[in-house]
């Protein structure tokens, strides 16, 4: 894993890049793998490419992959917009790489869990409105995309210390009205989904989450986005980056989607 300072606006932050191994882009005769951007989990507040290392690497070798993964700002020192921001310009400096490079056709995936997950939809929303390149599919684990949480407070699936924890997250991540509503915070409340990419959203079968997810996918389907909801047998423990190892089910489907998102992408070009 090799580690690089990357700018966004007026901050630095590190960025990881994981090749599979034995890998090396410019090598003579190397074929040129895909690349994903993965996003961590941790709330918004917490985590880090550290706690993400163990299946940054799995995912490089699995798909495989070129795996980069920003240290992006943490709320509330760096509340919304910063952390979407500095995943839209981490993909601009990887695509600034490629093109110094001289490489062509580079093809890219979006991949956050939890809060990752909202970061990832919100990249994408982002890419399309910037006219910027975008990817050819989103993985979305367990994802978070509603701060009025709506989903998680009906019917009680979710436990109050969890509802409590989620609510004290957001209000760290987005301390304004505005910030709360905003469609690249809350991908649930957008009414423009239109040109974001393939999706699929994992969830467990026993899983605070998975009514949220499986609401987002279903509304990526009316908006004639391909997505659909994956549920996982069992509960989902402490998420598949902490345990990863027992996640492997969660693992093989995802890279299986991406792996199926990026030929897709070569046959339409």
């Amino acid at each position: 894993m090799i580690q690089h300072v990357v700018a966004s606006g007026e901050r630095e932050m590190k960025v990881c890049v994981c090749y599979p191994a034995g890998y090396w882009p410019v090598s003579a005769g190397a074929p040129l793998l895909p690349w994903m951007l993965y996003l961590h989990a941790g709330g918004f507040v917490d985590g880090g490419v550290e706690a993400a290392k163990e299946l940054v690497r799995d995912l490089a070798e699995s798909v495989p992959a070129v795996v980069v993964t920003p240290d992006y700002s943490l709320a509330p020192q760096n509340p919304f917009p910063a952390a979407p921001e500095d995943a839209v310009n981490t993909v601009s400096w990887v695509l600034k790489q490629a093109r110094k490079l001289k490489l062509d056709k580079l093809r890219f995936a979006l991949v956050g869990e939890e809060a990752g997950g909202n970061l990832a939809i919100a990249t994408a929303q982002m890419l399309r409105d910037r006219g910027l390149p975008q990817p050819a599919g989103q993985w979305l684990i367990r994802p978070v995309t509603d701060p009025c949480l709506q989903h998680a407070s009906s019917g009680g699936q979710v436990p109050m210390e969890m509802l409590r924890k989620l609510a004290c997250n957001y209000r760290d991540y987005l301390p304004t009205p505005a910030a709360s509503v905003h469609p690249y915070a809350a991908p649930a409340l957008a009414s423009r989904l239109a040109g974001l990419p393939p999706t699929l959203v994992q969830v467990a079968e026993k899983d605070a989450l998975r009514a949220e997810g499986e609401a987002f996918a279903a509304k990526l389907s009316k908006a004639g986005i391909p997505a659909r909801a994956l549920i996982m047998p069992g509960a989902c423990g402490d998420g598949v980056e902490q345990s990863h190892e027992m996640c492997q089910a969660w693992v093989k489907e995802g890279a299986r989607f991406l792996r199926e998102s990026f030929a897709k992408a070569d046959d339409a070009s």
